[in-house]
């Protein structure tokens, strides 16, 4: 891992989370880890170097890579928010290391190759998909010298257009390379964004559902695919070891969908006796849950979970293609409330076709359910999912004229003609306010934000991001 000093970096590969502005979340990122050790398994040294964490501006960047002119390979981490940022930080990779090869991969790329290849002059090449399997064998032609564009998951330019070669995924999630917490410095993070700290572990992949605002299916598939009970249980086990966590994060899309494989996760982490508390950040679905699942989950360390209930009107909910109903998730929020498991809700305001009144109805309902804990996201259409290739078909989103730097859940990147950005701005804000400023609300966001480390921080720029217009 890369540590500001003497800006100096032994490894000939280098894998970065781009510089981010405005942000208020600063993660250990599990997919770069992901890569790291899977070169590392391939006795391929790289050094992972995440900018928001340790303060790297453009300027900064430029300076590291004038100090390590021996570097061959730099792979771009991005999301959507980071499509700018990536853009400028590779044409200064391309005039600081001409012969250098640049990758940008993770779900931005991996669901607009084309675009990506299009607009960045300083990107050599697109990985598609899941690195683990593909982006060590790339990784070791760039180092041997041999031709690249037989490298799976890749896409690349060529004359006539761009070339997408076939993607690789790993189907037996055991055969992943073990993750070299070893190698991370865990307490370097803040704690700050969920209620116990942020130390993600994925034990899933996959996602069968149709969502239409969501691109998961376009990056890790609709197949489900499980790591054994035993391989979770043996990664924890090394994480309390190696880095005494009491706590962590399980960052899967659909932990909870297989009733009988989550059933045998949390008896394994009884039988474990490791006795550490965990959470589900990403969200779960509550058609999902039962009370026996609730039961077995707090017993075996869950205190805390997200659920996505999106809105508070049917007929939002219909057309997302949430298949779940506003009487399911009022039955369900209940059910949750009674365990001893806390649940958050998440909520999506300003859905294309969605007018003021169902917003107004959607903040009631979050009211309603009588949750402490909540959150209010403005409609983002990501690259992947099903609403924006809609809108980008009908002509109601224009992929060239996207501000990517405002791809973020409390900006307006689509323009609903029913509801203005101003007045969308304005509901967001309304939504924050009628929630929180209650007692219960008010005194889960102290303890979570003011009282943790680098907390009182995050919550500023969250509030700034929700005031701001």
């Amino acid at each position: 891992m890369f540590q500001q000093g003497n800006n100096k970096i032994t490894s000939d590969i280098l894998l970065v989370v781009p510089v981010r502005k405005g942000y208020s979340g600063i993660t250990i990122d599990l997919g770069l880890l992901h890569i790291y050790s899977a070169l590392k398994a391939k006795g391929i040294v790289s050094t992972i170097m995440h900018c928001p964490k340790d303060g790297i501006t453009e300027e900064k960047f430029r300076e590291i890579l004038q100090a390590n002119l021996h570097i061959k390979t730099i792979g771009f981490k991005m999301f959507s928010v980071d499509h700018n940022s990536v853009k400028r930080m590779s044409l200064i990779a391309k005039q600081v290391l001409p012969e250098c090869v640049t990758v940008a991969g993770g779900p931005h790329p991996t669901c607009l190759p084309e675009y990506i290849l299009e607009d960045m002059p300083g990107i050599d090449y697109v990985f598609r998909g899941e690195g683990e399997a593909g982006f060590p064998v790339f990784c070791e032609k760039v180092l041997a010298g041999k031709p690249l564009l037989e490298a799976p998951n890749i896409a690349y330019r060529r004359e006539k257009g761009v070339v997408q070669n076939k993607c690789v995924a790993v189907d037996e999630l055991d055969r992943l390379p073990r993750i070299q917490w070893e190698d991370v410095s865990i307490e370097d993070y803040p704690d700050f964004l969920t209620s116990l700290p942020f130390i993600p572990v994925m034990a899933t992949r996959g996602c069968p559902f149709q969502c239409k605002y969501c691109a998961a299916h376009s990056i890790v598939g609709r197949k489900m695919r499980y790591r054994s009970v035993e391989n979770v249980i043996d990664e924890l086990r090394f994480l309390k070891e190696t880095h005494k966590i009491e706590g962590f994060n399980f960052s899967d899309d659909e932990l909870t969908l297989n009733r009988n494989y989550f059933i045998d996760l949390c008896k394994g982490l009884i039988k474990s006796g490791l006795n550490l508390k965990w959470e589900c950040s990403n969200g779960v679905r509550l058609d999902t849950l039962d009370d026996e699942v609730l039961d077995i989950m707090y017993k075996a360390g869950c205190r805390y979970i997200s659920v996505g209930i999106e809105s508070g009107n049917n007929r939002i909910l219909k057309s997302m293609k949430k298949n779940i109903s506003t009487e399911v998730i009022r039955e369900k929020v209940a059910m949750v409330k009674r365990s001893k498991v806390v649940p958050q809700g998440l909520f999506m305001v300003g859905f294309p076709d969605e007018t003021e009144e169902d917003i107004r109805k959607t903040i009631d309902f979050a009211i309603e359910l009588d949750i402490d804990k909540t959150n209010f996201s403005i409609f983002m259409p990501l690259p992947g999912s099903e609403i924006f290739d809609e809108l980008v078909a009908g002509g109601a989103l224009e992929i060239d004229r996207i501000n990517w730097d405002d791809m973020k859940p409390d900006k307006v990147i689509f323009r609903n003609s029913l509801v203005s950005p101003e007045k969308l701005k304005q509901l967001q804000r309304y939504a924050y306010m009628k929630f929180y400023l209650r007692l219960k609300p008010l005194k889960r966001l102290f303890r979570e934000f003011v009282l943790k480390k680098r907390g009182g921080r995050a919550l500023f720029v969250k509030l700034k991001s929700v005031l701001s217009s």
